[in-house]
């Protein structure tokens, strides 16, 4: 009997589904002077409750774990049990479906408890897609700095993962970064300690960031450099929570983020208002560059190019105001549509995307005011009246 169209499809494009990721335990060491990063992932079955425990179901016996990776180096890997630390090999590469398997010594029976640990490293990318490296000129020198853009499957070149937006999980990430730059990720951190590490006695430092709420591979952010920033808080309609706000970029441009940050303090109130479903995560940043294209709604952390978000208020026209108003807005949108609800496999990403074009969510709002940036509810017009349906 052939095998119907989505047998077919799970097995050429999913990855089996005899482990399932619930949380990742991820460590990043980045160096932007070298361009290089590595780190380490720990993925294993545990207590779900238990946020210390890198967790990974076994749905069904099994010998191999397949996962995604594409252009990493992977070194070492163990299996990690109540015997201890064992070795694992490699046992097939994917480079087309872009996937590796892991050969186990012993089958792991379904239920059973396990962790895998992977040591892997990379190159900073300039490709738009990726952990992506990109630089500035402030006064007088070039300064280096590294962002995320995951959508739709370039978390893989991060770190291995299961990579499909369906397969969500909670995240616990530590960055090792150098002591001059800001470290950035969904979460906000919880501890930043220095460290001296090197024969050249540099000084380093690392930054732990809080779990997160179960998500997709493909929102998971991080950055890394010498910004600057804005910040204002908002006190939320539903949960009556403060939340800060804060839009980071180079220094010669953070003047430039004081309209979007305005946006910002608009419209997430107002989408936990008319959506009656609280923003869960306690903080939000945007951080600007020239190395993504457009905009990634990443949950926490919102990155997006510099001309998406930044613009000269007192040169700026009608029209540069309403798009950076109207991008923001849509990213924010998705904090909810794509962040919390995600659809399951990419060909329903019109139901990601479609919910905030016209006449969905962003077209019930009005997008300028003289002074600032204002997104109001357009309610329908009383009868016999017209409706305004442009700023």
């Amino acid at each position: 009997m052939k095998p119907n169209r989505q047998e077919k499809e799970q097995s050429e494009y999913r990855l089996p589904t005899n482990v399932k990721p619930t949380h990742y335990d991820l460590t990043f060491k980045t160096d932007l002077k070298k361009a290089t990063f590595e780190g380490v992932v720990i993925i294993a079955y545990g207590d779900s409750d238990s946020r210390s425990l890198a967790s990974l179901e076994v749905k069904k016996d099994t010998s191999t774990i397949t996962l995604n990776v594409s252009r990493l180096e992977l070194t070492n890997a163990t299996i990690l049990s109540e015997e201890g630390e064992k070795p694992v090999a490699v046992v097939q590469t994917d480079e087309a479906q872009e996937r590796v398997t892991y050969k186990l010594d012993e089958k792991l029976p379904s239920g059973s408890q396990t962790k895998l640990k992977i040591y892997f490293s990379g190159k900073l990318g300039g490709n738009m897609m990726g952990y992506l490296r990109g630089s500035w000129e402030y006064e007088g020198r070039t300064e280096y700095y590294a962002l995320t853009q995951f959508q739709p499957t370039a978390a893989r070149s991060a770190f291995p993962c299961w990579d499909e937006p369906l397969l969500k999980a909670t995240f616990t990430i530590t960055m090792i970064s150098r002591a001059d730059t800001v470290s950035l990720s969904n979460m906000p951190a919880l501890s930043e300690q220095p460290i001296l590490e090197g024969l050249d006695a540099e000084t380093w430092k690392i930054t732990k960031f809080d779990t997160t709420p179960p998500m997709s591979t493909y929102i998971v952010a991080l950055a890394n450099g010498p910004f600057k920033f804005l910040e204002k808080s908002v006190v939320m309609p539903l949960s009556r929570k403060t939340i800060p706000l804060r839009i980071y970029t180079s220094p010669a441009k953070v003047s430039q983020a004081e309209f979007v940050l305005g946006v910002t303090a608009s419209v997430l109130p107002l989408y936990e208002r008319i959506l009656g479903v609280e923003y869960p995560l306690p903080k939000l940043d945007t951080v600007a560059g020239n190395i993504v294209d457009g905009a990634m709604e990443n949950w926490g952390l919102i990155i997006g190019r510099s001309a998406a978000f930044l613009l000269d208020t007192d040169n700026a026209d009608l029209l540069a105001k309403k798009r950076v108003a109207s991008t923001q807005s849509h990213e924010i949108a998705h904090l909810w549509f794509g962040d919390i609800t995600t659809m399951e496999w990419w060909n329903y990403l019109y139901l990601n995307e479609g919910m905030l074009t016209p006449p969905r969510i962003i077209d019930r709002f009005l997008v300028f005011t003289r002074n600032g940036a204002l997104i109001r509810q357009r309610l329908p017009p009383p009868e016999g009246q017209t409706g305004v349906t442009s700023a």
